[in-house]
């Protein structure tokens, strides 16, 4: 370890921390719902065409942040899951009445994800409308999860990562062309004098996804040390531990800071801990949010060891940062 460096190696998440996704994953999953509604005809007491409007309405930045707070909802497809399903069980009239729907469905979620909200959502009956969605099933088997993928990734890239060309979405413009870089190089240069090649990504996302929108700082990473979930067993996902022992592990470290943004980036770093023994702190990023002071507010809540903006403030946080003991 480089003299005066207080940690052996840095984690990222990647959404929310090193890309800003407001206009990207945020907009996908809006897309999703009111595609899925539309085509299908459910999700609203009126007219058929009443379901995209009542969907744009009700599904906001605001809600879905409800959902990530929940621990269980680091999975974006699994956010439109959730308010698909729940739309289809349970029509409304009107887009406030959705949203006030949907802000029950998000209460009620909890660190299980998509378990906790058919849990609340079965006396509406809800078999049909999973048969439908097909979810959660491969991309390539699952009607939701195809859209949002062809919708995300457009037709070239969907078909890179799975292997089959477009069903149902051509979008002129995938969404994952929205995504803006936050992170500097003047910031990965500093990190990278400081802890050498032990920087590494802990992300929900596919390794193609996260080339594709970090690609002016990928060399800076550990590629050997990062885990893309996405290409994972399903059982691996945040807030399972799995991915941070294993980045830890690769690059023989023993004390890590781990910068991410949502409560599951939180409660996997602590799990990590108590585990394997590590020494993580962790560092809440909020600027993304729509709700920054409600983020802030509840990053320290939880026992965040500090909170930044954005992760370009991470080099001088590591001077004041002490080492922490394990939970």
């Amino acid at each position: 370890m480089t003299a005066g460096a207080t940690f052996d190696c840095a984690l990222f998440d990647i959404d929310g921390v090193l890309v800003d996704i407001r206009k990207s994953y945020n907009e996908a999953i809006k897309k999703t719902v009111e595609f899925v509604l539309e085509q299908t005809g459910k999700g609203t007491k009126k007219s058929t065409g009443q379901a995209t409007a009542v969907a744009s309405a009700a599904v906001t930045d605001r809600l879905i942040l409800r959902f990530r707070q929940s621990g269980g909802f680091n999975n974006d497809t699994d956010t439109s899951y959730a308010i698909a399903l729940a739309l289809m069980a349970n029509p409304q009239q009107s887009a406030a009445k959705a949203r006030k729907f949907l802000e029950q469905v998000a209460e009620n979620a909890d660190e299980t994800g998509i378990v906790s909200v058919e849990k609340f959502l079965a006396p509406y009956g809800i078999e049909k409308h999973k048969e439908l969605l097909a979810y959660p099933a491969p991309v390539n088997e699952s009607y939701i999860g195809r859209v949002f993928d062809e919708l995300f990734y457009g037709p070239g890239l969907f078909e890179k990562q799975n292997g089959s060309r477009p069903k149902y979405c051509r979008p002129k413009r995938p969404f994952i062309a929205n995504d803006r870089l936050v992170v500097s190089r003047k910031t990965m240069e500093a990190l990278r004098q400081t802890l050498g090649d032990r920087l590494a990504i802990v992300s929900g996302r596919s390794r193609l996804a996260a080339e594709y929108s970090l690609r002016p700082v990928w060399k800076y990473f550990n590629l050997d040390a990062c885990v893309f979930l996405e290409d994972e067993p399903r059982e691996h996902a945040k807030p399972n531990p799995y991915a941070v022992k294993r980045a830890m592990s690769a690059t023989g470290a023993r004390t890590a800071v781990y910068a991410g943004d949502s409560a599951e980036d939180m409660m996997m770093a602590r799990r990590a801990q108590k585990e394997a023994g590590y020494d993580i702190a962790f560092v809440g990023i909020y600027g993304f949010s729509p709700q920054p002071a409600l983020t802030v507010r509840q990053f320290k809540e939880q026992g965040a060891d500090a909170v930044a903006r954005d992760v370009n403030a991470l080099p001088k946080l590591l001077l004041n940062l002490n080492k922490v003991k394990p939970a």
